[in-house]
């Protein structure tokens, strides 16, 4: 049985060679999806920002650019996943499961 935790952590050694490269494949498919849902609820919260007022786009801008943002891509899958549970929540990420489940 495949454990979350391992998926995370991108450890599979415990694993035989197949399931390390299914694994490896489920947790690549995995982290394109967070990525991608991740860039597109950004987006529209900032679009969504703009048609509030120049105040509340210029202040999101502002604290974007002096604060900084490491790319998705430079981040550990532990990172991606905290940052999607904050942002979107379980019920999303069990929804973005099955989803992955459904490439795989």
């Amino acid at each position: 049985m495949l454990k979350i935790e391992d998926i995370i952590s991108g450890d599979f050694s415990a694993y035989p060679k197949e399931t390390q490269e299914l694994m490896t494949k489920y947790t690549e498919i995995l982290r394109e999806n967070i990525k991608a849902e991740l860039i597109n609820d950004r987006a529209v919260r900032m679009l969504k920002d703009i048609d509030k007022g120049n105040e509340i786009f210029i202040n999101l801008l502002t604290e974007l650019l002096e604060n900084g943002s490491k790319g998705f891509n430079k981040m550990s899958t532990q990172a991606l996943l905290n940052i999607y549970l904050e942002s979107k929540g379980h019920e999303d990420f069990i929804k973005l499961l099955e989803k992955v489940n459904e490439e795989v």
